[in-house]
């Protein structure tokens, strides 16, 4: 099993919108077994994918059939050193996404404070804080027989919950909007990575030397050389206007895409795995969608499979055919980087 998260330090470049239509492409047409964890404390892919039928079930009357990531670190914000990781996951059958899917919980912003205090924890060889710390790992080592693929979704913070989730996982996919602040994020998240990944390999170093006992005895991560691995990265609602050679980005945005590879090989060169090259980084250039996200949203529908009962019309069929096509090509790209047959 590969598990990826879809992180950008820069909201609204629709990497929700993305890491929603690739996990339900990825089950759907290549035949990867994925689930989707919504780890980011605004729920938007749980609000894109569950109805909303399902979400007042979950939110407001408290259903105990459902379960969400917040049930799974519960028992931290208790004073619990391990995470529950005895989570069911609602079924795809019961969504037009056809993806399985660990809903969020806005109560996972305040498991932030207990993370933040596991890092420090950590850093003082505190066997408890190297336990919380890892409770990404633990659910992650429960989910292996079930699935191919675990994709999460988070927010844009620099937080404690997001450096615990990528901890964990094997590769890092960032969508990029077409704005001089998406290149500004890469940035911030190689320094940011760089740093606590530093702090995490001295504390484990000393911690093996005088304990060596702990990584027999609890699912804690030893080593971080194989993990978030850098998998690639798209390019977001850009704008295309008519040419005589076809459609291409205009100049405003084009300047901005010309940059990006150039920044993802300098900020992200510690991360890339040694079988790629910057070019296999570029994973698809996704334009603005216009009216077909708010349709898509509104159908709890992935945009590859809306129809005329969705309210599709016209030129909106092209759209739809071509948005397929492109998921397709990026669904591939993204396997072969993360070493996962397309």
């Amino acid at each position: 099993m590969k598990s990826l998260v879809f992180f950008n330090n820069k909201g609204g470049v629709g990497k929700t919108t993305l890491a929603c239509n690739v996990v339900s492409f990825l089950n759907t047409q290549k035949g990867k077994r994925t689930l989707l964890i919504d780890a980011d404390p605004q729920c938007n892919a749980t609000q894109s994918i569950l109805s909303d039928e399902t979400c007042e079930d979950i939110y407001l009357n408290e259903n105990p059939e459902y379960e969400t990531i917040f049930s799974c670190l519960s028992p931290l914000s208790e004073g619990e050193p391990t995470a529950n990781t005895a989570i069911n996951p609602i079924l795809g059958s019961r969504n037009r996404f056809l993806t399985d899917i660990i809903p969020g919980h806005p109560g996972m912003s305040i498991i932030e404070d207990k993370l933040s205090d596991a890092w420090a924890g950590l850093r003082a060889r505190d066997i408890g804080g190297y336990r919380v710390t890892n409770w990404c790992n633990e659910l992650l080592g429960t989910l292996n027989s079930r699935y191919d693929l675990v994709v999460f979704d988070v927010g844009p913070s620099l937080g404690a919950l997001n450096r615990s989730v990528i901890l964990s996982c094997d590769f890092i996919v960032t969508p990029f909007g077409c704005d001089i602040f998406s290149l500004l994020g890469i940035k911030n998240i190689s320094g940011w990575i760089q740093q606590w990944q530093k702090q995490y390999e001295k504390s484990i170093e000393d911690t093996k030397e005088d304990q060596p006992e702990v990584f027999r005895k609890y699912n804690i991560i030893a080593e971080t050389n194989d993990r978030f691995r850098f998998a690639g990265y798209s390019v977001q609602q850009y704008v295309t206007r008519s040419f005589k050679t076809g459609r291409r980005p205009v100049k405003s945005y084009d300047r901005i895409m010309k940059q990006i590879p150039g920044t993802v090989n300098e900020a992200m060169a510690f991360l890339m795995p040694n079988q790629l090259d910057r070019t296999d980084l570029e994973l698809g250039h996704i334009p603005n969608l216009y009216s077909l996200i708010p349709m898509a949203q509104s159908a709890k529908s992935p945009i590859h499979e809306l129809s005329s009962a969705d309210g599709l019309v016209g030129s909106q069929y092209t759209q739809v055919k071509s948005y397929a096509k492109l998921i397709s090509s990026l669904c591939d790209k993204q396997l072969t980087n993360i070493r996962e047959s397309p």
